[in-house]
């Protein structure tokens, strides 16, 4: 009878240990409209002559929406060919079609004319060539910065519209 007991604790343990649930983990598959490109660019052109310039560390590439998600993007702007601005921020989606784009974070400007623009989440818009949040902003140029609670620029930064503006003289 010992041996029958000790047969049971066995076959009893090994049948536990049997039964025990494994973790199955499934990886979600993203749309094969979707692709991803490392070191993405891409041209704007007006007339001919350059408007835009974009580059991204990445970008996660929606291709039924004719959008992308940038990770790190720098954008360069001109006027008829000329430079005027880069912007700088964390993250930024972009849609295909229009050339808009929307910073997403920390987001900085700095223009040819030595002013820098610094706020959060801002959009740009490709066919009014107009800057914009509704965020806390901050320009600085030689001798002056100014504060506000939200603007509308140029991508120049040469007209410049602040809401609740505060102006510090250096």
């Amino acid at each position: 009878m010992n041996f029958c007991k000790k047969s049971f604790v066995c076959v009893s343990i090994f049948l536990f240990l049997g039964c025990k649930s494994e973790k199955i983990v499934i990886e979600e598959m993203p749309p094969m409209s979707e692709r991803t490109i490392e070191k993405f660019a891409i041209t704007q052109t007006e007339d001919g002559k350059l408007k835009m310039m974009l580059e991204a560390a990445s970008a996660i590439v929606d291709e039924d929406g004719n959008s992308a998600r940038l990770k790190l993007p720098i954008v360069k702007f001109y006027d008829k060919g000329n430079y005027v601005s880069t912007l700088i921020t964390e993250s930024a989606d972009i849609n295909l079609e229009t050339y808009d784009v929307k910073g997403i974070g920390k987001c900085v400007i700095d223009a040819a004319n030595n002013g820098r623009l610094q706020t959060t989440d801002l959009t740009y818009d490709a066919k009014k060539n107009l800057i914009s949040s509704d965020n806390n902003v901050k320009i600085k140029k030689p001798g002056e910065t100014i504060y506000g609670t939200r603007f509308d620029a140029d991508t120049k930064l040469e007209t410049v519209t602040i809401k609740n503006q505060r102006m510090v003289l250096d």
